[in-house]
């Protein structure tokens, strides 16, 4: 493959919910610019982006392809992405290091979430959106209810650009409204005919709409169209790409993957309108995109495979690169020296000798060079924006099945975080867990195949355990004295303190001389206020520090079930020691020992983490969702109307969370999503309270 310069470089997504057909038009993409000469079928696990073996046993994208195509001096990086949310990284990367986001939308079905996440994240990133209606060739295609969802729920620029002729079985000819012509797709090849009569009226009615719309955009082509009634060919082609580039237009095409109907003349769109890297608004700090300027390349995706191997995928963000070339990782100013440069085709590698600014390739054997890195030629001082991935919708803990395996699990678990961000591996010291932080039941299936075929290593996923925090809600006084005689030296100490719930602003205790204040925020949230009110040096002031200490150990392991405890505020007050016998340890021993006796009699509360919930459902499920949420202990916030999809807005255990994802699909048919985001602690429900201490108690008893 020769090498390209930006002008003559597209990049471009296919994105949209899973079945909208995505995979089966790439297909037909490669089939008609020459690059494969029979198209596979996602049934016959033959088609060229789907090729991972765990794609055909799931029989759906899991992993975004990328497929290099020349067609007519122009190169097509076309990038075909999973549809389900579970693996909604593999499309966001993509999106970002494209210009071109086109969405397709099953003809039955309408718009669906993964549509709606894809042209969220296009437009997030700034990138040019279409639209392909899929899937015409079916009983209940409905060309028209598909284009009033995507007008409904992405308002303000959605331009109906083709329209079928003959939907449903048989469908094979559209009309080209921009053209004003008729076509009919024979073994993929479009034949010039007439627009049927029928439909005359139809096609000049959208035309007209259509160049109002390329008009809309540029001021002088507004006022030529209201002066002379049209545009010329040239006029509405300058247009329609400035309109596109700078997101005013959303052009709605018509096809059929499967048929490959429709598909030839989606192509000379990608050619002739989408926007080539170097004509696209850039960001403050963005180099400009030219093969003559200093190098700079960023990483989007790595993907290991026994046979293709480590592989780093990038875009040219400026200058050029080649085979040997040494650059600096931004991150850490070290030096990289690039291997072998390819064009990819899904997962096979083609040389070539150099890549340009704007073009995507990748390389092997960079072991350093992570997702999100900037790799650039010295004293070159740039980086390129990070990519920002979605937080996590559920968490599993991981265990080895074999005993001892515990760092080669580890080393498997990171090595997946590196290929996937959405990915994310908490060794956890508060739980005592290898915490996985995944997207759905559906990433966390393939984690878990890949740990087994790819690192081969078993591992068991169990529930993660809930991070507690434990208080008191009523104040208390008492005492702890500790003595120990063995022969010889012995140890006494005798502490009074008081505990309180702390909250911020609360007054000195009364009847107490405050003599000492410290403050100390806790790192797993809230505070410790311990007030040194001793009266008359009972206790030297050396040996509070020891008691400070004893109460801080049992502040780490709460008397209730072991979780941390916070926000409380301690004054010790009075005390005894002994000259001989007192000591640190001591001293360390009795304020520990006096914390935990009162802290059991101020009415102790075990807390639990509360997150913020946003649930995006189709109006059909509202209902379903709403009788659903107070069974597992929601507090429902509101709901506001998005389209045809209902926001739920509502406060969540993080205990009943963990589970929400597998049943929110059970609901809605996969056609429901969620975010959350951590809000706030409070009191666990005084019945699930007993339920966790009885639990804390039986697992001591246990051990």
């Amino acid at each position: 493959m020769k090498v390209y310069d930006a002008q003559n470089i597209r990049n471009i997504v296919l994105a949209g919910h899973a079945g909208s057909g995505k995979t089966t038009f790439a297909e037909s993409f490669l089939f008609n610019t020459g690059l494969i000469n029979r198209r596979g079928t996602v049934e016959d696990h033959n088609t060229t982006s789907d090729y991972h073996e765990l794609e055909h046993e799931r029989t759906n994208s899991i992993f975004s392809s990328l497929l290099t195509a020349e067609y007519k001096d122009i190169k097509i990086n076309l990038f075909d992405t999973p549809g389900f949310d579970d693996f909604i990284g593999e499309m966001i990367a993509p999106m970002y290091v494209a210009e071109t986001g086109l969405i397709l939308i099953n003809a039955q079905t309408g718009v669906e979430v993964g549509a709606e996440h894809a042209f969220g994240y296009a437009k997030k990133f700034g990138k040019s959106v279409g639209f392909i209606v899929n899937k015409l060739d079916v009983e209940h295609a409905d060309f028209d209810n598909a284009v009033e969802d995507i007008k409904s729920t992405f308002p303000g620029g959605a331009t109906v650009f083709q329209f079928p002729i003959n939907q449903g079985m048989g469908f094979d000819s559209v009309v080209d409204i921009l053209m004003m012509k008729a076509f009919q797709y024979i073994d993929g090849k479009a034949v010039e005919m007439d627009i049927p009569a029928g439909l005359a009226d139809k096609a000049a009615s959208l035309r007209s709409n259509l160049i109002e719309s390329i008009a809309e955009s540029d001021e002088d082509l507004m006022n030529t169209y209201f002066e002379e009634g049209d545009l010329t060919p040239e006029q509405l082609t300058t247009g329609l790409k400035k309109a596109f580039a700078e997101g005013n237009i959303f052009p709605i095409f018509c096809a059929c993957g499967k048929t490959n109907v429709g598909v030839a003349g989606i192509i000379e769109f990608m050619k002739n309108v989408c926007p080539a890297p170097n004509e696209v608004a850039l960001k403050e700090d963005e180099p400009k995109v030219s093969a003559s300027e200093k190098a700079s390349m960023f990483c989007f995706k790595l993907f290991s495979d026994p046979r293709l191997g480590e592989m780093t995928y990038f875009k040219i963000k400026s200058g050029t690169v080649a085979s040997g070339k040494d650059m600096l990782n931004e991150k850490n100013n070290s030096s990289e020296r690039l291997g072998q440069m390819f064009t990819i085709l899904a997962k096979n590698r083609n040389d070539v000798p150099e890549l340009r600014a704007g073009d995507i390739g990748a390389t092997v054997k960079m072991k350093t060079v992570r997702i999100n890195d900037t790799l650039h030629d010295k004293g070159f001082d740039i980086k390129i924006d990070p990519i920002i991935f979605p937080s996590y919708k559920i968490r599993t803990a991981v265990v080895p099945k074999i005993k001892g395996e515990e760092e080669k699990v580890g080393v498997a678990l990171h090595a997946l975080h590196n290929e996937d961000p959405t990915l994310v591996v908490e060794h956890s010291q508060e739980l005592h867990q290898t915490i996985l932080y995944v997207q759905g039941e559906l990433h966390l299936a393939a984690a878990k195949w890949r740990l087994e075929n790819r690192y081969k290593v078993e591992s068991d996923f169990v529930q993660a355990k809930v991070p507690y925090r434990e208080t008191i809600t009523t104040p208390v006084k008492g005492s702890y004295r500790h003595k120990k005689q063995s022969g010889g030296a012995g140890q006494f100490a005798e502490v009074h303190m008081l505990l309180e719930p702390f909250y911020e602003g609360m007054p000195d205790p009364a009847e107490m001389q405050v003599r000492g204040r410290d403050e100390y925020p806790l790192a797993w949230g809230g505070k410790l206020v311990f007030l040194n009110c001793i009266v008359g040096g009972v206790i030297e002031a050396r040996f509070l520090p020891a008691i400070m200490k004893g109460v801080m150990e049992k502040m780490e392991n709460g008397p209730l079930t072991g979780s941390y405890v916070r926000d409380i505020r301690i004054a010790v007050y009075d005390g005894k020691m002994h000259a001989v016998d007192s000591n640190e340890a001591a001293f360390k021993m009795a304020g520990a020992m006096a914390f935990k006796e009162q802290f059991i009699k101020a009415n102790p509360q075990i807390l639990e983490p509360i997150y913020d919930v946003e649930i995006k459902v189709p109006d059909d499920y509202v209902g379903d969702i709403m009788s659903d949420l107070p069974t597992r202990r929601s507090m429902i916030l509101g709901i506001d109307a998005e389209g045809k999809t209902q926001k739920i807005k509502t406060k969540m255990p993080l205990a009943e969370l963990d589970k929400y994802a597998t049943g929110l699909r059970s609901m809605t048919q996969a056609r429901a999503t969620f975010e959350a985001s951590f809000a706030e602690y409070q009191a666990v429900p005084m019945n699930v309270q007993q339920e966790l201490i009885e639990a804390y108690k039986k697992s001591h008893e246990e051990d």
